[in-house]
């Protein structure tokens, strides 16, 4: 093999996203992110959810012994009631917290409640808010879609300024074809 043929051959922008579709962790972007769009009706329901949890899980601490039913219960045994329900907050508001759409010239940086995916606008088709959907899409090829958890119907106003403000980056940086 000559040293021409070993030499690395640069692959075009259709290969590139060819190959990103193939390995959903090749792709990333080092450049700073134009638009960042997170839901905060996802907060109020995490924060919901964390006061019920505690309140129950409080609730059964303080009366895991009002009756005595042959065992023994001892702090360390109310403790764990409320222990359980810390880390049961703990993983509620992260799950719940962590949707965000980042968006840039060079792509689309979509994370949902679970996975973290870059998509570069070669293979993006766009963002459509079907009616009656309770979040975004982002179109893509193959009339696939990725749910947008961070754009939620329930923002109201807030997700209809996420959407155009999407829709402007949009028609600056998704190739034409």
């Amino acid at each position: 093999m000559s040293e021409e043929q070993s030499v690395a051959r640069k692959i075009d922008e259709a290969e590139l996203a060819y190959l990103n579709a193939l390995d959903p962790h090749a792709s990333i972007s080092t450049k700073p992110w134009e638009l960042t769009i997170r839901s905060p009706f996802l907060k109020k329901v995490a924060a919901v959810c964390i006061f019920v949890v505690m309140a129950v899980h409080i609730f059964m601490a303080a009366v895991v012994d009002v009756e005595f039913s042959g065992l023994t219960i001892t702090w360390l045994d109310k403790f764990a009631f409320v222990g359980v329900g810390i880390i049961l907050s703990i993983l509620t508001w992260l799950v719940l917290t962590r949707p965000c759409v980042q968006v840039n010239e060079d792509g689309v940086e979509v994370a949902n409640i679970i996975g973290t995916r870059f998509y570069p606008w070669l293979v993006i088709y766009g963002l459509s808010f079907p009616k009656g959907a309770r979040m975004a899409r982002l179109e893509l090829p193959e009339f696939e879609y990725v749910p947008l958890w961070a754009i939620q119907a329930a923002d109201k106003e807030l997700a209809l300024q996420a959407v155009a403000d999407f829709r402007e980056l949009e028609a600056k940086y998704m190739p034409t074809e």
